[in-house]
């Protein structure tokens, strides 16, 4: 399983809380149709540790199969619809994406 994580900034004039709306709700959508995903997580930053300003907006998480499986979602309208949505309340010059795998190292048990 590997997975895309992309660092996003709310684009300049659109409220920080009206991005991360349209994100959880209209942009996660979109999302759903793309083919081979087997998992989406969003993570929206809520403080810094430091204190002062959030250093990023959010975190997504897409997952899939493997590198070829991404390949073929990526390459589909469906993500290209995706990423024009994203333009909407996104800063696409500050966009910061890498593809991971996740190492667990400790999980406790509820």
């Amino acid at each position: 399983m590997i997975k895309r994580l992309t660092m996003w900034h709310a684009r300049d004039g659109v409220p920080p809380d009206e991005a991360l709306h349209h994100w959880r709700t209209e942009h996660a959508e979109l999302v759903r149709k793309v083919p081979g995903l087997r998992r989406y997580v969003q993570d929206h930053c809520i403080d810094s540790p430091e204190g002062g300003a959030i250093p990023y907006s959010g975190l997504g998480e897409v997952w899939f199969d493997d590198f070829e499986a991404a390949a073929r979602a990526t390459s589909t309208a469906e993500w290209a619809a995706v990423i024009a949505d994203a333009g909407r309340f996104m800063d696409l010059e500050r966009i910061v994406a890498a593809w991971a795998t996740e190492y667990e190292i400790v999980q406790f048990a509820n």
